[in-house]
């Protein structure tokens, strides 16, 4: 999971919030966490396969206890070498085997790969017949990992993509709704301070207002909220499940 632009050293959260809470305060990641903790844990078992594509190093595998708890093989693949890290490559070029793993996912990563249809086209191809991709990505978000942040998919790319190799599409759900996109956009404010040419003694009280307005009193107000947009065309990414047919070529259709 690539490492989100909103998130700072310093956590008021961290110093006062409940664990829980922050965790669900916590909008970049947590609807993304949620679907990999609902949809593809339940289904790994041992003896399966796993690949976690562009996983990042360990303090950013974030699932990594929850994944290996389900009994399942676990390989990671990264772009950058370090701790965690199995294999050093690129999404875009797997260094792997056809049809290698039962499940492959991918988790933040797309907005980082200068060719989408590719990389997707590659984790299909690693995919065994039958076997299913977990694909994340966000269809808004400020620049960051920089100069890695190319493209924010929509929804409507994502399926694309995924309809274009022949992949069977399972779950498609939102990462929040409008108004956890706008909390989430409220609270970028933090970061904004941090880099602007403010005097230093009026950008440690704006800074400390705007963590405590926006990291904490926008989203216990707004989180809320999101059950009534039924829309969901404001959302922060999109998260994909889809299944390889059994029989498939993994080519994309004419």
């Amino acid at each position: 999971m690539s490492q989100s632009p909103t998130r700072q050293n310093f956590s008021l959260g961290r110093l006062f919030l409940p664990a829980g809470i922050r965790r669900r305060f916590e909008l970049e990641r947590y609807h993304v966490c949620e679907f990999v903790r609902r949809e593809a844990i339940p289904a790994f078992h041992s003896g399966m396969q796993v690949l976690d594509a562009g996983s990042g190093r360990l303090k950013e595998q974030v699932m990594r206890e929850e994944l290996l708890a389900s009994g399942a093989t676990l390989h990671t693949l990264d772009f950058c070498a370090g701790p965690g890290v199995d294999f050093v490559g690129d999404v875009s070029d797997l260094p792997f085997k056809d049809a290698s793993y039962d499940a492959v996912i991918c988790t933040q990563v797309l907005e980082h790969v200068k060719s989408p249809p590719k990389t997707v086209s590659e984790l299909v191809r690693v995919l065994k017949p039958g076997g299913m991709l977990y694909l994340t990505a966000p269809q808004s978000a400020p620049l960051h990992n920089l100069p890695w942040h190319f493209f924010n998919p929509t929804k409507l790319g994502m399926q694309m993509l995924l309809e274009d190799l022949g992949m069977e599409l399972v779950t498609i759900k939102p990462q929040g709704g409008h108004f956890s996109q706008l909390a989430t956009v409220l609270h970028f404010t933090v970061p904004v301070l941090q880099q602007s040419s403010l005097p230093k003694i009026v950008k440690f009280p704006a800074e400390l207002a705007a963590r405590f307005l926006f990291g904490f009193v926008a989203k216990l107000v707004l989180i809320p909220l999101d059950r009534f947009d039924t829309q969901c065309k404001n959302a922060g990414g999109w998260c994909f499940a889809a299944r390889k047919p059994q029989h498939s070529s993994s080519t994309p259709s004419s």
